[in-house]
């Protein structure tokens, strides 16, 4: 819970009995590799905070192909949204890459947390909107050539390179691992 509540005194000042608190809103769930916290076709019930581990949101399209949108680590949130606001059925899965532990809390009590907790309503805001601003530079990347993507990924996130299998990285980048292969090629090559 530590982290959690670290993550939310970065942009939000709480008071020790409000510390106290925020913790009672939430389920704590160690996961395993592989588990899935929501599947396409389901309806998404939680937003979920990573305390350990690594999960992912992706989609796979027609042909099987898996699409990532997102990875989140340690201090990140993740959920569908779309489907947690609207009650339609998920177009995406979260699994885990990476076994460890999450918090899970409904959107029901995200409210009443917010409603109790006027601090934490401010702090969801905050980082909604770097979220928000995280998915137009990811959307604006995915116009630039696949070296240019992954030089981005690389610099924004060396943590998650280092950690994430090859193919991982790719179905981020929208590209083939063979061709993430020979871009780390080539980068290395024009750096001797």
């Amino acid at each position: 819970m530590n982290l959690l509540i670290n993550s939310i005194l970065q942009h939000v000042p709480l008071n020790d009995a409000d510390k106290k608190r925020i913790p009672g809103y939430f389920e704590a769930l160690r996961t395993r590799r592989r588990q899935f916290l929501l599947r396409e076709g389901d309806i998404c019930r939680h937003e979920f905070f990573v305390l350990k581990g690594c999960c992912r949101h992706y989609e796979k399209d027609a042909a099987g192909k898996e699409n990532v949108l997102q990875f989140s680590v340690e201090g990140w949130w993740i959920t569908d949204l779309d489907s947690l606001l609207s009650g339609a059925p998920s177009l995406f899965n979260i699994d885990v890459l990476e076994g460890g532990e999450v918090l899970r809390i409904t959107w029901q009590q995200l409210e009443q947390l917010f409603n109790d907790i006027p601090a934490v309503e401010r702090y969801y805001r905050i980082i909604s909107q770097r979220g928000y601003v995280s998915l137009q530079r990811r959307i604006l990347s995915l116009q630039k050539p696949a070296i240019e993507r992954y030089r981005s990924f690389v610099s924004r996130y060396p943590f998650l390179e280092t950690r994430l299998p090859q193919h991982q990285v790719a179905a981020y980048l929208g590209i083939t691992p063979e061709s993430l292969s020979r871009l780390r090629h080539k980068i290395a090559k024009e750096s001797l």
